[in-house]
């Protein structure tokens, strides 16, 4: 006995928009047609741009590829959308705060692994001036307290310096230690 073939089963989901096809025009060639998943696929790899000519299946106007009802929206950016605009009153001061930090750098935002202790910074700094804010990982800062000591001792104004160094240095150690201990809690990777 010979049944009749089945026909698909009817569905209620209407098919995708890039299930579509095109035909592509580049350098003076016409290839295809194509689905939109595989012009995705070309776009990906470089071969086609937004000013690519394309003809829609049943069409008969050739159109860049960026202007295409459906496959304009393979050009659009993928990242998180620019956030709005600030606008300001005439002299105020806007600042603009983006936190783009990776939260699996091993690093803090100085530079130094983990947590520093207060005492080693002081005493490195009263030994030799801006050592504790290199043993915290803020070198540019020690060279730059050790260049300028150097510099008023000739006046005898060095340890100003000096002192500011080492009272800098314990307060750098210590503002490090709160930041590893909260992303300790925070679960981060130290």
């Amino acid at each position: 006995m010979v049944q009749p073939p089945r026909s698909a089963p009817s569905s209620d989901v209407p098919p995708h928009p890039l299930d579509a096809e095109w035909h592509i025009h580049i350098n003076g060639q016409t290839y295809g047609p194509y689905n939109g998943h595989r012009i995705d696929e070309f776009i990906k790899e470089g071969r086609v741009d937004g000013a690519t000519q394309v003809l829609p299946v049943g069409s008969e106007n050739w159109m860049p590829a960026s202007q295409d009802r459906y496959l304009s929206s393979l050009f659009r950016p993928s990242k998180q959308a620019a956030p709005p605009p600030i606008n300001a009153a005439a002299g105020a001061t806007v600042v603009h705060v983006v936190n783009q930090m990776n939260p699996a750098v091993l690093l803090d935002d100085s530079g130094a692994f983990g947590a520093k202790s207060p005492g080693v910074a002081l005493l490195l700094s009263f030994l030799i001036c801006g050592a504790g804010q290199m043993y915290c990982g803020r070198v540019g800062k020690g060279v730059l307290m050790l260049i300028g000591c150097i510099a008023l001792w000739i006046v005898f104004l060095g340890w100003t310096i000096w002192i500011w160094s080492m009272i800098d240095a314990y307060a750098t150690a210590k503002d490090m230690n709160l930041r590893y201990l909260r992303r300790l809690q925070a679960g981060q990777p130290v």
